[in-house]
């Protein structure tokens, strides 16, 4: 089972790469960058991932024409509950619209974990695999769009009539929108996402197609002698989980 789902994955990340394949070829350089954050909380999706202080870091590699990104995401709190380790990869075919292949890796409370065990045991790992794509509509007020397709990993549930576990392929739309913006460049967004399944009730985030992801996002930048310091705070509502949550996050570089 894990040889046969690595090859899928295998197979899906060669179909984003043969899109960036022929430039990334003609280019002879491109930018490396490190980012790191400490946030209150993290939130996803409209899950609250880690209720406590954690850090995030990130290393990339964009391409010289800036379309391509490969990356590494990691995040953990500070009790060490919360460990996740993420890659992924994206491409932008023009301003407005995107693709990317993300395998999302929160190993937490897993004991002795294989970080390339892909199988849908989530007791054995915290693997899953989503294709994304998102496009935002030129205008003062650019709406966002993503919506993305779980194909790997931790995304199967028994059939009600048969028992066997079958793969949800959840799906996830969200929508963003800015709603004002201040004149020293504060922005407010809001967002709503929701989540089905296109084999059965139960999926990723539900055990039935709903709303998952409600809120809005503040952001500005604090200046700090001369140093510029993004700031942002998130408030969520997850009317399928009756929870919600305040995230506030410094990113320092």
């Amino acid at each position: 089972m894990l040889k046969t789902t690595s090859k899928n994955i295998i197979m899906t990340a060669l179909i984003l790469l043969a899109c960036t394949a022929k430039q990334v070829n003609a280019e002879q350089s491109g930018n490396f960058d490190l980012g790191f954050q400490i946030k209150t909380n993290h939130l996803w999706h409209g899950f609250i991932v880690t209720p406590g202080i954690m850090t995030a870091g990130e290393l990339t590699y964009t391409t010289a024409s800036g379309d391509s990104k490969f990356g590494l995401w990691a995040g953990a709190s500070f009790d060490g509950e919360y460990q996740e380790f993420t890659y992924f990869a994206s491409h932008r075919f023009s301003d407005q619209l995107f693709v990317e292949i993300v395998n999302h890796g929160n190993h937490s409370s897993i004991d002795d974990v294989d970080i390339f065990n892909y199988s849908s045991d989530p007791t054995k790992t915290g693997n899953f695999t989503d294709i994304g794509v998102g496009y935002t509509f030129a205008g003062d007020m650019p709406l966002s769009l993503y919506y993305s397709v779980i194909v790997q990993g931790i995304d199967k549930f028994a059939d009600e009539d048969t028992g066997k576990r079958e793969r949800a392929y959840t799906n996830y739309i969200e929508a963003n929108l800015p709603v004002w913006q201040g004149k020293d460049g504060e922005t407010v967004t809001v967002f709503v996402g929701g989540a089905f399944s296109p084999t059965g009730d139960k999926n990723f985030y539900d055990d039935s197609a709903n709303i998952v992801n409600l809120g809005f996002s503040y952001a500005k930048n604090l200046q700090i002698l001369d140093y510029t310091l993004p700031v942002s705070a998130t408030a969520m509502w997850n009317p399928a989980l009756n929870n919600g949550a305040l995230q506030v996050a410094l990113s320092f570089f």
